[in-house]
């Protein structure tokens, strides 16, 4: 299995989309209204359209997992939007059947260096209650300080923190 983890291209757009279409759908069930995670199934092409017509290779803070050509996951970064001082991994998705194989750890890796390149030296990283991901932020090292609350669907979130990345 080659893999590959790179700057996200504007033709990335439909693997992207697709990926955060199946991956919230694997893992947000029962967990995100339904009639949401089917709603990404039917708007998957307007999504699409819509990254590609907006993508800005000058503010490009998405890495792709690419695995035997095939985009099966990704990171998205920045500066957080709570904390003038620290980094965040907006997102991180990987299609259920690429986990195991430590592709989370690299992307995670990955991120970091980047959000290092923006100047930080912590970061956090927000995961939704019953995300069976939360153990993993956990495992690598992030420190649960709080609870948050998803905006877009108001649901509650665990924010972890990295002292130092």
């Amino acid at each position: 299995m080659e893999y590959k983890i790179r700057k996200r291209t504007k033709e990335d757009c439909p693997g992207v989309a697709h990926v955060v279409t199946v991956a919230w759908n694997e893992t947000y069930k029962g967990i995100v209204p339904d009639d949401f995670l089917n709603s990404l199934y039917e708007n998957e092409e307007a999504r699409t359209q819509n990254s590609y017509n907006k993508f800005d290779e000058s503010n490009n803070k998405t890495l792709v997992l690419e695995v035997d050509g095939e985009v099966v996951g990704f990171s998205s970064y920045g500066k957080a939007n709570n904390d003038e001082d620290c980094g965040e991994i907006r997102a991180l998705y990987i299609i259920n059947k690429y986990h195991g194989y430590g592709f989370g750890k690299k992307l995670v890796d990955a991120s970091i260096e980047e959000i290092k390149k923006l100047g930080y030296t912590k970061m956090i990283i927000t995961c939704l209650k019953g995300n069976p991901s939360n153990e993993f932020y956990k495992h690598i090292g992030g420190v649960y300080i709080r609870d948050g609350i998803y905006e877009r669907l108001n649901l509650p979130e665990n924010v972890y923190y990295f002292e130092k990345i």
